[in-house]
């Protein structure tokens, strides 16, 4: 019997999470086009387009040529993930984050950022699925037994009564 992956509940999880970082994109542009809103804590609402990468990287690269590197990128994750080599929940959230933002940078020609702390680069819920599903991914792969060794013993550990 072979361990199938639950492949319907990561699409949905995966669907899920992008409509939800769509809509608040499209929320932002909406309501945030004309002033910042401030939040109790460290995060306030301010509009903002990202041309390029994470923090801005690469804003002079072609919308076609970044969107093809990030797919590109999920497409890899998506494959480790099909053969095993890597976790549901953190695949999850990277492949969602990568697809929201591209679905947005083709749409507009640049991501919608809106959650905004003054110190650190403006980013988006999808900027937060990627970083979660990276860092998920990190310490499962910390945690995780080594199972790279031969559960069976050697003939020598071997006894007989």
């Amino acid at each position: 019997m072979t361990n199938r992956r639950p492949v319907t509940a990561f699409i949905a999880a995966a669907v899920s999470l992008v409509v939800i970082d769509l809509s608040t994109k499209w929320w932002a542009v909406g309501a945030l086009s004309d002033r910042r809103r401030a939040l109790p804590g460290p995060v306030d609402l301010q509009l903002g387009y990202n041309s390029g990468t994470a923090f801005g990287l690469f804003s002079n690269l072609p919308t076609g040529i970044i969107s093809i590197a990030t797919l590109a990128f999920v497409t890899v994750i998506m494959n480790m993930w099909r053969t095993h080599r890597a976790p549901t929940v953190p695949v999850a959230l990277i492949v969602a984050g990568g697809v929201a933002n591209v679905v947005d940078r083709l749409e507009a020609g640049s991501v919608v950022d809106m959650l905004h702390t003054g110190w650190w680069p403006t980013f988006n819920l999808a900027d937060i699925y990627i970083t979660t599903g990276v860092a998920l991914w990190i310490i499962t792969t910390i945690r995780a037994p080594d199972n790279t060794h031969n559960d069976a013993a050697s003939p020598a550990e071997t006894t007989t009564t």
